[in-house]
């Protein structure tokens, strides 16, 4: 192992806007899908990745290793939001998606956090940009981050640009992350995998975490 790469003993696993608006069938994705066929968006490869992130979660914690999660959420009014929101056209007083105390912004139930867990609030696509998140990632001596959740090109991707700017090595969940279309979310782990992290399987970062916990037995 690179002594200056990612170092599985002082991981956290990110999970990034694992919401019901994203991954649900009645969220607002969801929806958009079956009103609006033409923008194909690929609900089945969204949710595939919920049971490898559960994997993921399970073994972090039987690790003794933090899990941290990351969530999208907005005031009804976006008066908020970080990001072009404006750029799809919507310019209504309130929204629907994604916003504070609803359903969707919740976290979907199968991955939903325990006690004591971080859910880092975010507002626009980076989970590192006017958040906490690099504090408690450091506080907890975190230096790699294993990273998986929605969506692989907009907020996985630049969450992992933003902690790479950070000085964190990046272990990228190939299985646990997933993109509205495949095509672009392939194009985008080729990115990852030459300039920002290791792109590996959950099974193949699980096995690197429980050998790192045999080897210190």
């Amino acid at each position: 192992m690179n002594p200056a790469g990612p170092d599985i003993t002082r991981a956290a696993l990110i999970i990034v806007d694992m919401q019901n608006d994203f991954l649900h069938a009645d969220g607002g994705f969801g929806r958009r899908a079956r009103a609006n066929p033409e923008k194909k968006i690929d609900m089945p490869f969204l949710a595939s990745t919920i049971p490898n992130a559960r994997k993921l979660a399970e073994a972090f914690r039987g690790a003794g290793r933090p899990v941290i999660y990351i969530a999208h959420v907005l005031k009804a009014d976006y008066s908020d939001a970080a990001f072009p929101y404006w750029r799809t056209g919507t310019h209504a007083a309130k929204h629907d998606f994604l916003v504070e105390g609803s359903w969707g912004a919740r976290i979907v139930d199968d991955l939903a956090p325990q006690k004591d867990e971080h859910v880092v609030i975010k507002k626009g696509f980076g989970g590192f940009h006017h958040t906490e998140l690099d504090t408690i990632l450091r506080n907890v001596g975190v230096t790699t981050c294993v990273m998986s959740g929605v969506t692989t090109c907009i907020c996985v991707s630049t969450t992992i640009r933003g902690g790479t700017e950070l000085n964190y090595r990046m272990l990228i969940a190939k299985d646990a992350i997933a993109e509205a279309q495949r095509e672009a979310h392939d194009a985008e782990l080729k990115i990852f995998q030459r300039c920002y992290g290791d792109v590996l399987s959950s099974d193949e970062i699980i096995a690197m975490l429980r050998g790192a916990v045999k080897a210190a037995a």
